[in-house]
């Protein structure tokens, strides 16, 4: 019970930060410019930003030694800029 109350809780502090334009979408991708992303479509990227930044994190953790393969380097590297990171 304690786990879906906290996100509840983590769920309605994201939508309040959206409402409030204190979010990233507000506070550092349009510092960076004109927008190209929608305010919705931004929060999509971010997050295949982070899903792809765990891959190349978890290929590392696996493998030790070497660069990562270049297509997930070419695949984090694309959602980072879409995002701006």
């Amino acid at each position: 019970m304690q786990k879906i109350w906290l996100k509840l809780r983590r769920w309605f502090a994201r939508r309040w930060e959206c409402a409030t334009n204190q979010c990233s979408y507000y506070q550092h991708y349009l510092a960076y410019g004109p927008a190209e992303l929608t305010h919705i479509g931004y929060h999509s990227a971010e997050r295949h930003c982070a899903e792809a930044q765990k891959r190349v994190s978890d290929w590392y953790d696996a493998n030790q030694r070497g660069e990562a393969p270049e297509h997930l380097m070419r695949f984090a590297s694309n959602w980072e800029q879409r995002v701006r990171a």
